[in-house]
């Protein structure tokens, strides 16, 4: 294998982050990685709601092991995500990170069921000003 990276990473399509993650993922020893950006991030691996979406990110993560011998998969959903209806979905931020939190959780056990080799890893993307935190959940 030629070509090898240290991690999958599936994020939210969102504009607002995507400059800004790689930063926060080298704080993480992730220094090159094969990004997959789907609206809501690890939405449709929590939920059931779109097989389809989910399987085609199973495919995405199995191409990137094959090809790029990746032995680790990054979960972000973000603050403020569309997908999930926004801010206005929560009543505080305590809720919306608690949410998020179970829905990567669930998003999570589905990755390692497939891919039992793989490390795992779940974040949560908060701006703050002009950077970007990725909370370990």
């Amino acid at each position: 294998m030629s070509h090898t990276c240290d991690a999958f990473v599936l994020a939210c399509m969102d504009f607002r982050f995507h400059q800004k993650i790689s930063e926060p993922l080298k704080k993480m020893q992730i220094n090159s990685y094969d990004l997959k950006c789907d609206a809501g991030g690890a939405k449709f691996l929590a939920s059931s709601e779109k097989p389809a979406v989910r399987d085609w990110i199973f495919e995405n993560i199995k191409i990137s092991m094959r090809l790029h011998g990746v032995k680790k998969v990054v979960l972000v959903n973000h603050y403020d995500c569309g997908a999930y209806g926004g801010n206005k979905t929560w009543t505080n931020d305590e809720a919306q990170l608690n949410f998020h939190r179970e829905q990567l959780t669930q998003a999570k056990a589905r990755v390692a069921e497939k891919f039992p080799g793989l490390e795992v890893v779940t974040v949560f993307a908060k701006p703050e000003g002009e950077k970007l935190d990725l909370l370990p959940l």
